[in-house]
């Protein structure tokens, strides 16, 4: 790839050494508290659900739920997303004149540390991001990385040597534009979030603003998904470069248990992998890490080369394997599908996995707000399934939570004798059962507590 490759500039974050983490539980921030301990930071932190297994063998003490009193010697708060201004400890810092950052503004202070890649897309982000920091540390280049989800082959955060430091930028509440990047990929650009962005036009108008920050040098990637003719402007000299020009798919086919591709990176580095992903769309999401890769200067080789063995990101239809269910067997997958878009996405994936076999969805809406905006999608999308077994809407940030009963029974009624509602998806399980038979694909989507939902119902049928 010609043209040189944007550089890092000094450290610069300024991030004191003792930070406690309110909200410390959430995917972002407990990634963020990862990497500050391999920093050398001392961490604390505090969560309505206490801490857990990971964040105490990482040597961080959590209280359950938000005290008044902040931790001795604390020097910095930060809070996620979903911790308000009046949360006590929030209070607390403020009148002891201590600095409070939400979890983007401390992202944003760390992308001035290395040379920071922002991933950005209303779909894919966590996948590729997860893809970007693989191939990087596959091909020996140490880098940094903060990612809101579970990689399966490695930490969802590091403080590595080198100078690149991979990020998932999120869109809500326009946080990427916290962040100072030197390359910006975006996978995807959708309506989503319109309780923050009002309109798929406001939507469009964030992702031109975070693209818009990119100062030169600086490169700006766009993924399979983003339409060609975006008319964003950029300041001068920041390259605009496509993925499917920098990553070409010569051959793609779906076998039992994933792909066989060929790949030609940058017009001249041809080779063969072996991927066990389940979705050609998550091809499409490493092909855009791959072009991320060449726009950092990364040699194609070695990018190739690191491919191999990209496992994916937990719950992003991850294949949990047959089990015995239903007096039979029944494949289990786990989806963070919580959007129209990706749920077409699961189902082309299984139909094209499994063409022979019945697909049983268990989904979980997520935000009383999103169910409203695309009620209509939601149902078009779900009709692809056999069988939907319907959760109650997980209700997040939502002003008008009383709605959720009457957005469910206008679902039900579009999908018809397809749809079964099971109730809350934390008690789920017996309904669910009942909805399987033998030889069923059953995936379970959304972004709210039925998370465990899929393991639950796997380790169920292991004493069965």
């Amino acid at each position: 790839m010609s043209g040189s490759a944007p550089h890092a500039s000094p450290a610069r974050d300024g991030l004191p050494q003792v930070v406690h983490c309110v909200g410390i539980r959430g995917g972002g921030l407990s990634a963020l508290a990862r990497l500050l301990v391999e920093r050398g930071h001392t961490v604390t932190g505090s969560d309505r659900m206490g801490g857990n297994a990971a964040l105490a063998a990482l040597g961080i003490a959590v209280s359950e739920g938000h005290a008044e009193r902040l931790p001795r010697g604390t020097q910095l708060v930060v809070r996620s997303a979903a911790v308000p201004e009046t949360a006590p400890e929030v209070l607390a810092a403020r009148a002891a004149d201590l600095p409070v950052l939400k979890y983007a503004e401390a992202l944003g202070r760390l992308s001035r540390a290395k040379l920071a890649v922002g991933v950005a897309g209303t779909h894919g982000k966590t996948t590729t991001t997860a893809a970007l920091a693989h191939v990087l540390e596959r091909s020996g280049a140490s880098p940094s990385w903060i990612i809101g989800g579970q990689p399966l082959d490695a930490s969802p955060a590091r403080w590595g040597n080198g100078p690149h430091l991979a990020l998932e930028a999120c869109e809500y509440d326009r946080s990427f534009l916290e962040l100072d990047c030197r390359v910006a990929l975006i996978t995807s650009v959708a309506a989503d979030h319109l309780d923050c962005f009002g309109d798929a036009a406001g939507v469009h108008a964030a992702f031109a603003s975070f693209a818009a920050r990119l100062s030169s040098p600086a490169r700006l990637v766009l993924g399979p998904d983003v339409p060609l003719d975006l008319n964003w402007p950029l300041a001068p000299g920041v390259a605009l470069l496509r993925t499917d020009e920098l990553v070409r798919v010569l051959r793609c086919e779906e076998g039992p248990d994933g792909y066989e591709l060929e790949l030609e990176l940058d017009e001249r580095v041809r080779g063969s992998l072996q991927l066990a992903l389940l979705g050609r769309h998550q091809i499409d999401l490493l092909r855009a890490a791959l072009a991320a890769g060449l726009a950092l200067g990364q040699p194609a080789e070695r990018l190739l080369e690191a491919a191999r063995g990209f496992r994916g990101v937990a719950r992003r239809l991850q294949d949990l394997g047959e089990h015995a269910l239903a007096g039979g067997r029944v494949r289990l997958i786990d989806d963070f599908a919580h959007h129209p878009d990706a749920l077409r996405a699961a189902a082309a994936a299984l139909r094209g996995r499994f063409p022979e076999r019945r697909l049983v969805a268990v989904f979980q809406p997520h935000q009383v707000s999103r169910t409203a905006d695309f009620l209509p999608d939601f149902a078009e999308s779900l009709r692809a399934f056999d069988r939907v077994a319907l959760c109650d809407i997980f209700v997040a940030r939502d002003a008008h939570p009383e709605r959720a009963e009457s957005l469910l029974a206008a679902l039900s009624e579009q999908l018809g004798e397809r749809v079964h509602r099971v109730g809350p998806a934390r008690s789920a399980d017996a309904a669910v059962r009942d909805l399987l038979r033998p030889d069923d694909v059953c995936v379970v989507m959304g972004a709210g507590d039925v998370d465990s939902l899929a393991g639950r119902l796997g380790a169920g049928a292991a004493g069965a």
